[in-house]
């Protein structure tokens, strides 16, 4: 439960247009909407579609990393290509961004920075990789190490060449929105030192929104998705200059060329 005064601080967004997207999260019950706040009422994990995913808490991550997996392995082999030797990059939690970091060389010289649980253990067998991670509260449901202004540190002077970013929704009209607003302060503390934001998500997550608006579309450097992405999407990309790559389907195991 949150008050609605709370999340329009930190949505940084008028409490007219939070209203209107709290309705819109009500009108799918994703949330109840009382007087001074709201509360997240889930889905039937049965149920559950990458949209409703979009819009609902951490505590489903381990459902998250089933959907879409071939999608999102075939992202993170893709995004992997942008890597060069000695980057010092930070990879936020996610299961997309999780396969991202499975995909890196793992004999590359690199200095890493996560906020995630599970990328933590990814890189235990990488001998090249400086890892740093940020601090604050373990959330093992979500595999995220929560912000926490009290213990974390100050990493603004910090100067990474890329940040790889996993998404809740992206819309042409809003962006990219968040699950929640654990990461916000920390990532916006990062985002304008640093020249490359990369921002991996499948297919799916177009046009779905999730609970919290983060970042414009013209603060995206590179946008990296997958091959089943719909073309009016792609065109709309084009139309509004923003750089985006297309993982390929990966071929069917046992063919060779």
């Amino acid at each position: 439960m949150i008050s609605t005064t709370e999340l329009a601080k930190l949505a940084n967004c008028s409490y007219p247009t939070l209203c209107r997207d709290l309705q819109t999260l009500e009108n799918e019950k994703q949330i109840t909407h009382f007087h001074g706040g709201v509360q997240f009422t889930g889905s039937n994990i049965n149920q559950l579609t990458p949209h409703t995913l979009a819009c609902s808490d951490y505590y489903l991550y381990d459902t998250r990393t089933q959907l879409n997996r071939t999608e999102k392995q075939a992202i993170g082999q893709t995004a992997a290509a942008l890597v060069q030797p000695n980057d010092i990059i930070f990879i936020s939690h996610g299961t997309t961004t999780s396969e991202f970091a499975k995909a890196l060389d793992p004999n590359m010289v690199l200095t890493v920075i996560t906020d995630g649980l599970d990328i933590i253990n990814i890189f235990q067998d990488h001998p090249n990789v400086r890892l740093y991670t940020t601090g604050g509260t373990m959330n093992y449901n979500s595999m995220q190490i929560e912000h926490n202004p009290y213990i974390s540190c100050d990493i603004s002077n910090i100067n990474l060449t890329k940040i790889f970013i996993g998404i809740g929704g992206f819309s042409f009209s809003r962006g990219v929105t968040f699950y929640d607003f654990n990461s916000f302060e920390f990532l916006r503390q990062i985002i304008p030192n640093n020249r490359e934001l990369i921002v991996l998500a499948d297919s799916t997550k177009f046009e779905s929104i999730a609970l919290a608006n983060f970042i414009t579309i013209d603060q995206i450097s590179m946008l990296v998705t997958d091959w089943t992405i719909d073309p009016l999407y792609v065109k709309q990309m084009e139309d509004m200059h923003l750089p985006y790559l297309i993982a390929p389907r990966p071929a069917p195991y046992g063919n060779s060329q």
